[in-house]
């Protein structure tokens, strides 16, 4: 087991802009990126294998770093990684798999519609949150009264109080049935082209095989993305691993050994079918003390709370 309090951990990152691709809440453009390396120092930052090396032989010292990419986003791929390779560092992607095979996921044509079709996250906010009361009354507005925002998702400070009453209701409140109802029927108020948005936001295949074959390691990140997944029973979320180690297998012609838990949920379930998969370094979310953290939960920095340290105070 692995001590709490100082020790290695990952970068985590998601979104980036420029070029075709827009911004969205919570994305940096190249130059921010680099800043950010920058700042953390390029001396302490391992590329991919040599710290998943460390990390399995017991060496990683407290200073070490890594950077670490998940969702399979496109603008990782046509942003992130040309700042990657003018540094020469290779780096984790964690990948959810039914998007290279041809499937929509909604998690993130939702965030690009949230963040996109609006004048800011809070109107889109307001008229969700609207929604939501309208269809459940007085359930809704009993929820919201007993909600602390500060209780909620302590572990991510950039967060706001709508951001996490969304999250809430998204995840807890709704379900991810009702949640999808809700969005779909609100999409089609806004008359949006699916097809539009989904276009230019995931990597294709070849796009992770060349990764692959430049030395980056590409690992498991589940198929669907559940946001809640430690929610789903143990043969369900088998099969969310089984088809996402089958499809990075396939594509990259390696067996992955390495993860990162989607939206930071898992149980004991998941890390019991991940050891079993040969999965030998996973990544939280967040950079929380975890009692007896194994090489499955290494903590991991949202690349926001690097941004707050870099601003001037």
């Amino acid at each position: 087991m692995l001590a709490n309090g100082q020790m290695s951990k990952g970068l985590m990152l998601h979104h980036f802009h420029g070029g075709e691709h827009a911004a969205v809440q919570g994305s940096i453009n190249a130059d921010t990126f680099r800043s950010m390396l920058d700042f953390v120092g390029l001396k302490n930052i391992l590329p991919a294998q040599d710290y998943y090396a460390r990390a399995l032989a017991g060496t990683l010292e407290p200073r070490y770093l890594c950077v670490t990419l998940d969702d399979t986003l496109l603008c990782q791929y046509d942003i992130a990684k040309p700042v990657l390779d003018a540094l020469g560092l290779t780096a984790f992607w964690f990948v959810y798999s039914s998007v290279l095979e041809g499937q929509r996921e909604w998690l993130e044509i939702y965030r690009m519609f949230r963040t996109c079709w609006f004048d800011d996250i809070d109107h889109f906010y307001r008229l969700f949150f609207a929604r939501v009361e309208s269809d459940y009354g007085a359930d809704y507005r009993q929820c919201h009264a007993r909600f602390d925002p500060r209780t909620y998702l302590p572990n991510d400070p950039f967060y706001t109080d709508n951001d996490r009453w969304f999250r809430y209701l998204r995840d807890r409140f709704l379900g991810s049935e009702a949640y999808h109802r809700l969005m779909q029927d609100i999409l089609r108020d806004h008359q949006v082209d699916i097809a539009k948005i989904s276009g230019k936001l995931w990597m294709k295949a070849w796009q992770i095989q060349t990764l692959s074959r430049e030395g980056h390691l590409i690992g498991l990140h589940s198929h669907t993305h559940p946001t809640m997944l430690a929610a789903l029973s143990a043969k369900a979320q088998q099969g969310e691993y089984d088809a996402n180690y089958a499809a990075i297998e396939r594509i990259t012609g390696k067996a992955p050994s390495t993860a990162s838990h989607p939206c930071n949920s898992y149980n004991a379930n998941t890390l019991r079918i991940l050891r079993d998969k040969g999965i030998r370094l996973a990544f939280r979310a967040d950079i929380a003390d975890v009692e007896d953290r194994s090489l499955l939960e290494m903590p991991r920095e949202d690349h926001a709370n690097i941004l707050t340290q870099m601003r001037p105070a």
